[in-house]
């Protein structure tokens, strides 16, 4: 953000979304803003904090602009329900949700799995009740539910259907008759890893279907530049180039966890200043999410090339990266 433009009234505003204090002239606001950009980051995401998402991106900025008056002036008769994330583990699907709430200005609101599942009869359906009444009357709200598909997956065994299984049935009916009626401004995110155990039915209600895949090298220089910041380094100081070389295969997590443990290595030691070394020597003890979930990612990947899914990522292809080659012939590049 370019907080030496912005007026004195916009500082408040964004202060007060963050729920700080507004006193102080405007060297003391912006100071306030960016010692809560260090502390807490997670609580002013942006677009610009997703990166190598291109496509993603612009998707998310197109459908943002169906909750403005213009939209209904221009003839659209509902707001957009929600999207559906699934991907690699780790690679930023909790952020999106943020910075989607930051840019649109909305209320934000995660579903934790106790607001939905109760131990007595009727408490599944009475608990999404109360969820999407209390949606409905906080909109515009960006509702978050991590991996839905461990809340509202489909779990039959065989012909028996089982008590709770019912409750799920009955809790999900709530929940697709509220997101195919309701029109208050209530937009879904939800991310799901196995996402085929969920219901056709709640599928269809979302907008837009993305995969994310793990972060290019681009992308990989961009985080890793961007976390150092966070941790007040200079990124111009270390060897990004080699640390994004060696981080091939490293989803936004494992990245964030190396660069901890380099940190963590240097401030045992007297608290020393971090050095290259700490990093690369981080990075190379890391085992990377591509490894631990080789078979399931490259299962995902594939569904990206069957159309059942559509791309999050910017085109930039890697080594180790399913693509088309050949017109329709999909093989590792």
């Amino acid at each position: 953000m370019d907080l030496e433009g912005m007026t004195v009234v916009e500082l408040k505003d964004t202060l007060r979304s963050l729920k700080l204090p507004l006193d102080g002239n405007k060297a003391e606001l912006i100071e306030r803003l960016e010692h809560a950009a260090q502390t807490m980051p997670e609580s002013v995401f942006q677009y610009d904090d997703i990166k190598g998402m291109d496509p993603l991106i612009h998707w998310f900025k197109m459908t943002g602009r169906l909750f403005s008056p213009e939209a209904a002036i221009y003839g659209f008769t509902r707001f957009p329900a929600g999207v559906l994330l699934t991907g690699v583990p780790g690679c930023g699907k909790s952020m999106i949700a943020k910075a989607i709430a930051n840019e649109w200005n909305m209320d934000f609101h995660r579903v934790h799995p106790e607001e939905l599942v109760g131990p007595c009869v009727s408490d599944n359906e009475r608990f999404m009740r109360e969820l999407v009444d209390d949606l409905a009357a906080r909109a515009p709200v960006v509702c978050f539910m991590d991996e839905a598909e461990k809340l509202l997956g489909q779990t039959k065994a065989g012909s028996m259907y089982r008590a709770a299984d019912a409750a799920r049935d009955s809790a999900e009916s709530i929940l697709l008759q509220f997101m195919e009626d309701d029109n208050s401004g209530v937009f879904f995110i939800f991310t799901a890893n196995e996402f085929e155990k969920m219901s056709p039915a709640l599928l269809d209600r979302f907008h837009g279907r993305f995969f994310i895949d793990l972060p290019s090298s681009t992308a990989r220089k961009d985080i890793i530049s961007s976390m150092l910041e966070i941790r007040q380094r200079n990124p111009s100081d270390y060897d990004i180039e080699r640390l994004a070389e060696i981080s091939d295969g490293f989803s936004g997590r494992d990245i964030r966890t190396a660069i901890d443990e380099a940190m963590k290595s240097a401030f045992f030691q007297d608290a020393r200043p971090l050095v290259d070394s700490d990093l690369v020597e981080a990075f190379a003890q890391a085992i990377p999410t591509s490894e631990i979930h080789k078979e399931q990612i490259a299962d995902m990947r594939e569904m990206v090339s069957q159309g059942k899914m559509r791309a999050a990522n910017s085109q930039e292809f890697g080594a180790g990266v399913l693509a088309v080659k050949g017109g329709s012939q999909l093989e590792w590049v």
